[in-house]
């Protein structure tokens, strides 16, 4: 009884109204209103991206990287991102999209499945991106050196450092990987790729 007692009496002084901690509290929140954030998930409007690059097959990266190679994203039709409440015109902090992705080289090789990017804001306009997917590849023409020489699932990695330009347009600067990530032993592809990609915002 004399603990519950304590309990109640401290547990009173701690929360009521007008204790000076709560009015500490309410003053600190007070100051940091235009700081509060909020996740929100959003209608997204289509968005579509090329991305256009050179490619080398990492088992033998010695040869270097060749043109050309394409990754082409449809973003699907929703958004999950962490924003200002108080000051909405402000740029996302976090974006979380879901994509459609398709990928091939010059000889016609390609994958293609889904992914999930993460986007940073960085500086004003500015995102620091990661996107991880799961991607089933297909060699139309084996035995070329572009790294895809097997049929099955593999993980497709890709950093993105992108600006936007308007309301419309993005580019960015890309690297891709593509490999079993020790996944899916029996499908050996290995491909890197760098390049230049266009985003159009509809």
């Amino acid at each position: 009884m004399k603990l519950l007692i304590c309990f109640l009496l401290v547990t009173a002084s701690c929360f009521a109204q007008d204790s000076p901690r709560q009015t500490m509290l309410d003053s600190l929140n007070t100051a940091r209103a235009n700081d509060r954030g909020a996740f929100n998930l959003y209608i997204k409007k289509p968005e579509l991206e090329l991305i256009a690059g050179v490619f080398r097959n990492r088992e033998s990266s010695m040869q270097g990287f060749e043109p050309i190679n394409f990754t082409y994203h449809i973003y699907l039709p929703f958004q999950f991102d962490l924003n200002y409440v108080n000051l909405k015109a402000k740029d996302k902090l976090l974006k979380i999209n879901a994509t459609f992705i398709m990928h091939h080289s010059k000889y016609g090789n390609y994958a293609m499945g889904l992914g999930s990017r993460f986007s940073f804001l960085v500086l004003k306009k500015t995102y620091l991106s990661y996107q991880v997917g799961l991607v089933w590849c297909e060699p139309v023409k084996r035995n070329t050196n572009d790294g895809i020489n097997y049929m099955g699932f593999c993980l497709h990695h890709e950093f993105s450092l992108s600006y936007h330009l308007s309301r419309h347009f993005k580019l960015s600067a890309n690297a891709v990987h593509i490999s079993n990530g020790k996944l899916f032993k029996d499908v050996k592809n290995n491909q890197d790729v760098l390049g230049i990609g266009v985003a159009y915002l509809f």
